[in-house]
C-alpha cells in the first residue's frame, strides 16, 4: 500500500527520490528489530537501508510500475473504444516480460537486502555484546579511580603529582587542607604558585632537581609554620612512562613528622641531663680545683696583708693569678649554661673549633681519670657554618665519651695495651660543608652491633638510666644531626678502635615547594 502511494505520486524525478527516501526511512523506523539500534552503529544500519530501499524503488519499481500503468491505461483506451484486446497481445507479452522481470529483480534484491540485512544485524548484535563488555570495563575503571581516590584521601600526610611544567595533576585531601583549600582548587595550577606564593618556579626545587637525574631525593626535618604543620619530611619520587628513561612526573610525598619530633626533642633533653650527670663528677673536680686556688692566693694575700709596699708589688702576681683562676670558673660556668639551656631552635653562623674547644672544657676530668691523651688536629680558617652550639656541644661530648669508655673497656681485657688516645679533627668536607671526626683506639666495634649502632636504646653497655648507659647516646646524636641537615657516619675495626665523622652543611637548606 505504502508503496503504491509513492508510485502514484505525480512529481519531478529529484523529489520522487526525496519522497522515497522519507518513506522507506520511515517504514524501516516501524520494522525494524531493536537489536538494530546499538550505540552510533544503529544509524549507519539504518541509512544503509533506507538508501539501498530507496535505490531499488526508485531505479526498478518505480520505471516497470510505470510501464504496466501505461499498458492498462492502454487496454482502458481500446475497451471503452470497444476494439478487440487481441490487437494488444504484443503489449500485453511484454507488460507479461516485464512483469517476470520484476519479480526476479524484486526477488534477488530482496534476497540481496535480507543477506545485507541479517550481517548488519549480526554485526549490530557484536557491537552490543562490545558496548556491554565496554561498559563494564568503564564501570571498573570508574571504581578504580575511586578506589584511588579514596587511598590517597585517607593519608594523613599529604601527596600530589606534578608534570615537567610544575602543574598538579593530582592532590589528595590532606595536602589541599594544608593550604585551606580543596583537591578541585589545586589541581590544574602550578605548585609554585598554590604553595608559595609565587610568579616563578622555586630556585631549590626538589620536585625538578628529581626529575633532572631521576632519582629519589629527600630532604628531612623541614621547618613549617602553617597550618599547626611545624615539622616535615619531603619525599620526591620520580614517575617513568612506558620505559622511558627521563622522568616527565613526580610524586612528591609530605610527611607531618611534628610529633615525631617533639618526643626527639624530648630525647635529646633526656640524653643531655643524662650526659651532664656522668661529666657531673668532673665539673665537681675542676670546680674544686678552681676554688682550691683561689682559696689559696687567698690566703697567700692575707698572710701578707701587712708586708711592706715592696712586698705588696709581688701581690700582683697573685692577684693576676687569682683573676685567672675566676675567669677560668666564669668560662665554664658558661659553657655548662650553654650546654643545659633548652634549645631555641635557633641556629646561627658558629666558628666550629671554638665550639669544639669549649664543649672539651667538660672533659678535662675524664681524659685524666682514663689516662687518655687528647690531640686536637683543627684546621684553620673554617668558615662559618649554621649550627646550634648546644646541640653540637652535646654530639661531641657524646662521642668523646664513648671513646674514653671504649679505651677504658680495652684495657680492662688487655692490661698490657699502649696508652689511650682520642684525635678530634676539623676539615672542610666540600665547597658547600665541613666536618668533624673523633677517633679513638678503644675495643672497636663487632659487625653485628655496626648494624644497630643508632637504634634507640641499643647498647653496648648495660643500660641504666641512673647514670649509666642509656642506649640513646648515638640515637640522639644522629638526631641533631639530622636536625642541622647534616649526616654522621661512622668506621671501625674490632680490637682497634673506631672513627666517628659528622657532616654539617655551611648554610641549611631552605623551603622546599609544599
Amino acid at each position: 500500500m505504502f508503496i503504491d502511494l509513492l508510485l502514484r505520486f505525480k512529481t519531478s524525478s529529484f523529489l520522487k527520490f526525496l519522497v522515497i527516501l522519507s518513506g522507506s526511512a520511515i517504514l524501516l523506523l516501524l520494522l525494524a528489530p531493536g537489536s538494530v539500534y546499538v550505540a552510533g552503529f544503529s544509524v549507519a544500519v539504518h541509512l544503509f537501508l533506507v538508501i539501498a530501499l530507496s535505490w531499488f524503488i526508485f531505479k526498478v519499481v518505480w520505471p516497470v510500475r510505470g510501464k504496466l500503468d501505461e499498458l492498462i491505461r492502454v487496454v482502458e483506451k481500446h475497451q471503452s473504444e470497444k476494439k478487440s484486446v487481441t490487437q494488444l497481445q504484443p503489449e500485453i507479452e511484454i507488460a507479461g516480460m516485464a512483469m517476470g522481470s520484476y519479480k526476479g529483480v524484486l526477488t534477488h534484491t530482496l534476497m540481496l537486502l535480507e543477506d545485507q540485512y541479517d550481517s548488519l544485524t549480526s554485526h549490530a548484535r557484536q557491537l552490543e555484546n562490545f558496548s556491554r563488555v565496554l561498559e563494564k570495563q568503564n564501570s571498573k575503571i570508574s571504581e578504580s579511580r575511586q578506589r584511588y581516590r579514596a587511598i590517597l584521601d585517607a593519608l594523613g600526610d599529604g601527596l600530589y603529582l606534578i608534570d615537567d611544567s610544575y602543574v598538579i595533576q593530582t592532590v589528595n585531601r590532606a595536602e589541599a587542607a594544608f593550604s585551606n583549600m580543596t583537591p578541585k582548587d589545586v589541581v590544574g595550577h602550578h605548585c609554585y604558585e598554590v604553595f608559595r606564593h609565587r610568579k616563578t618556579p622555586c630556585s631549590d626545587c626538589m620536585p625538578r632537581e628529581c626529575m633532572n637525574d631521576g632519582q629519589v631525593h629527600t630532604r628531612l626535618r623541614v621547618e613549617k609554620r602553617r597550618i599547626g604543620r611545624e615539622c616535615v619530611n619531603i619525599f620526591c619520587y620520580p614517575i617513568f612512562h612506558n620505559g622511558e628513561k627521563e622522568s616527565r612526573e613526580v610524586v612528591v610525598y609530605i610527611q607531618d613528622t611534628s610529633k615525631l619530633a617533639m618526643m626527639e626533642d624530648q630525647v635529646v633533653k633526656t640524653e643531655k641531663m643524662a650526659s651532664i650527670g656522668q661529666m657531673a663528677a668532673g665539673i665537681a673536680h675542676d670546680l674544686n680545683n678552681f676554688l682550691a686556688g683561689i682559696y689559696g692566693v687567698v690566703q697567700l694575700l692575707q698572710m701578707r696583708f701587712e708586708a711592706s709596699p715592696e712586698d705588696r708589688a709581688k701581690d700582683l702576681t697573685l692577684i693576676g693569678r687569682l683573676r685567672e683562676q675566676v675567669e677560668a670558673l666564669n668560662l665554664m660556668a658558661g659553657n655548662l649554661m650553654v650546654f643545659s639551656h633548652p634549645e631555641r631552635k635557633e641556629m646561627f653562623p658558629l666558628l666550629l673549633n671554638q665550639v669544639i674547644e669549649a664543649a672539651l672544657s667538660f672533659s678535662h676530668y675524664e681524659l685524666e681519670r682514663d689516662q687518655v691523651v687528647l690531640e686536637c688536629k683543627f684546621m684553620d680558617d673554617l668558615p662559618l657554618a649554621h649550627m646550634e652550639k648546644g646541640q653540637i656541644q652535646q654530639v661531641i661530648l657524646n662521642l668523646l665519651l664513648n671513646g674514653t669508655q671504649a679505651i677504658r673497656e680495652r684495657r680492662a681485657a688487655n692490661a698490657d695495651v699502649a696508652e689511650g688516645r682520642i684525635v678530634v679533627a676539623t676539615g672542610i668536607e666540600n665547597e658547600n660543608s665541613i666536618y668533624f671526626s673523633v677517633s679513638d683506639n678503644g675495643t672497636g666495634i663487632n659487625s653485628e652491633c655496626q648494624e644497630h649502632l643508632f637504634d634507640p636504646f641499643f647498647s653496648t653497655k648495660e643500660v641504666n638510666v641512673d647514670g649509666g648507659a642509656t642506649g640513646l647516646g648515638l640515637f640522639t646524636a644522629r638526631t641533631i644531626i639530622v636536625q642541622h641537615q647534616g649526616s654522621i657516619s661512622f668506621s671501625s675495626t674490632p680490637g682497634q678502635g673506631s672513627c666517628f665523622k659528622v657532616v654539617l652543611p655551611l648554610k641549611q637548606g631552605a623551603e622546599s615547594c609544599v
